[in-house]
């Protein structure tokens, strides 16, 4: 089977020939070790694309490192990014009366951004591919066409509620709901409203891919941020809409979400989500008391990248793949770790685990 076959099939619960890998790799020591190259800020791009292409049947966001800088939007934040990593670092107001301020331009800015723009909690974003000057769409197929096959999730597409609480940060966006709940929740559904109206524009989506990854998180290793019924009300009616968007092209939605869902789950899964990502077990999420509650529903991820990958042994984590796989009877499963191949991954680990994983042949 290809890889797009294999994954086509696993989202379908159709067997397959072997269990589809699918994984973000963030960890440059694994690149030079599948390469035998060595990392340089100029072919970063190019190694990642290469064992991607080697190593994966289905991956997303694919960027090489960036360099250490700070650096100032349009709205007036300013972030952090080092290597994969982008954070918020000074927002452009300091208390509710002004956050509330910006909650009304934003929803105003959002009338006259590009319709091809995704708007994450860092702003108006798209795929980059080292190439500048490429619509959403071109962007997209160009990157694509530099992994060899492997199946390259949808660009993150946002449902909105996370992108609110993490440009206004946590404790504002609390005193702001307070004392202005309806602009706050106006914010929300502009910015799905936005998002459902990009993904509809999209030309042959299910052409480029089979799959997309819709995301809000909303849960740390213990619970949900918020109430489930805050979150009935804020969230699953519009990741609801969204879901309809993308299953309007016949492309399967992954909803992803780090932390401990099990207090909505059902909630999540009655949105019409066809599977769930990173399932941290750590936080509680164990692939395997998931696909017991839920059969229907593709799992994509699993294998604990918090502890085991960084400092267990190959055995323990060829066994782990081996748990997961017999719980799953390999079907409607993407095997891979439980966030991304993170710099802490024992890269003999990581390599166990793919092994592992090619070994199921016949699932």
């Amino acid at each position: 089977m290809t890889a797009r076959e294999r994954v086509e099939a696993a989202l379908s619960f159709q067997p397959v020939d072997r269990v589809p890998l699918y994984d973000m790799i963030h960890h440059t020591g694994l690149l030079e070790r599948c390469t035998g190259r060595g990392y340089t800020a100029e072919n970063g791009l190019d190694l990642l694309c290469e064992t991607i292409a080697g190593q994966l049947d289905a991956t997303r966001g694919v960027a090489a490192p960036g360099t250490s800088q700070e650096y100032c939007d349009d709205e007036g934040f300013q972030y952090q990014g080092e290597w994969w990593t982008t954070w918020i670092i000074e927002r452009p107001f300091r208390d509710t009366s002004e956050a509330l301020a910006f909650v009304r331009g934003a929803i105003a800015h959002l009338e006259t951004l590009d319709p091809q723009a995704i708007y994450t909690f860092y702003g108006p974003a798209n795929v980059t591919t080292g190439a500048e000057a490429l619509d959403s769409r071109e962007a997209f197929l160009a990157l694509r066409a530099r992994l060899g096959g492997s199946v390259l999730f949808h660009t993150e597409s946002p449902v909105g509620l996370d992108t609110v609480f993490h440009r206004l940060g946590l404790e504002l966006f609390c005193y702001a709901y307070a004392d202005d709940p309806d602009l706050v929740s106006r914010w929300v559904e502009a910015l799905n409203l936005h998002e459902v109206a990009r993904v509809a524009m999209l030309p042959k989506a299910y052409e480029m891919g089979p799959v997309a990854l819709v995301y809000s998180d909303i849960a740390d290793s213990q619970a949900t941020l918020f109430s489930p019924a805050f979150l009935r009300k804020e969230l699953m009616p519009r990741l609801e809409r969204l879901v309809a968007a993308w299953h309007s092209h016949g492309v399967k939605v992954v909803y992803h979400s780090d932390g401990n869902l099990w207090e909505v789950l059902d909630d999540l899964v009655a949105t019409g989500i066809d599977g769930l990502n990173p399932l941290e077990p750590l936080s509680g999420m164990d692939a395997a008391a998931v696909r017991a509650r839920y059969p229907n529903l593709v799992l994509v991820g699993g294998v604990d990248a918090s502890q085991l990958l960084p400092f267990g042994t190959p055995d323990e984590v060829r066994a782990e793949v081996r748990r997961l796989l017999q719980a799953t009877k390999g079907r409607g499963y993407l095997l891979g770790s439980s966030t991304e191949i993170h710099p802490g991954c024992a890269v003999e680990n990581v390599l166990a685990m793919w092994e592992a994983a090619r070994e199921s042949v016949g699932q």
